[in-house]
């Protein structure tokens, strides 16, 4: 069997240097597209954790029949989010979510890896760290002054994205994005909030 040389030719090395190059700059200009869709996809699942965790916390108002308590505790750059019972509607001490104390019906995180490098830089209330007290006969909010919201931003060395998490008095919680944010998320444009 007599087999032509041209059908026996091989990669030459320009061939293989230059698929490479090409490759290369595909990547390079591919990684920060990845980069940022990467912080908008923690930012999200974020932001979808905290609306979730406040759901539950006034599901257990409404199914225990006592006042909730959820508040954001921070500690440098850790932070976490703790739901317990309260003595009132009023009652503003804060559950230490970091340690897992005083919180008897709910904590998340278990571990700080779970924000992926998600920041909380401010949490705007009018009680300090305790975000409300929600009242079990309406899954409400116990007094209308603790309306307001969570600030979670993306981490650090990209676009600078953000979330807040509003909670109205009527105990609603809607995430949208801030006016202010410098880097908009496309998924929010219909849900922008001051």
């Amino acid at each position: 069997m007599n087999l032509s040389k041209q059908s026996m030719r091989g990669v030459t090395l320009i061939e293989l240097m230059v698929t490479l190059a090409v490759l290369a700059i595909i990547l390079t200009m591919a990684i920060p597209s990845f980069n940022e869709f990467r912080q908008r996809s923690a930012l999200r699942g974020a932001s979808d954790q905290v609306v979730t965790f406040w759901g539950n916390a006034r599901f257990e108002a409404l199914k225990r029949n006592q006042p909730i308590k959820v508040g954001l505790v921070r500690s440098g750059n850790d932070f976490c989010m703790g739901a317990a019972v309260a003595t009132s509607n009023t009652d503003t001490a804060a559950c230490d979510c970091l340690t897992g104390t005083d919180c008897n019906v709910a904590v998340y995180p278990t571990s700080q890896a779970e924000w992926k490098r998600i920041l909380a830089p401010a949490s705007v209330g009018k009680n300090g760290d305790v975000f409300a007290v929600i009242d079990p006969k309406r899954a409400a909010l116990g007094a209308t002054s603790q309306a307001g919201f969570w600030s979670l931003t993306a981490p650090s060395g990209g676009p600078a994205y953000s979330l807040n998490v509003y909670i109205d008095v009527f105990g609603r919680a809607i995430a949208c994005e801030p006016v202010s944010a410098a880097s908009k998320m496309p998924q929010f444009t219909q849900r922008r909030c001051n």
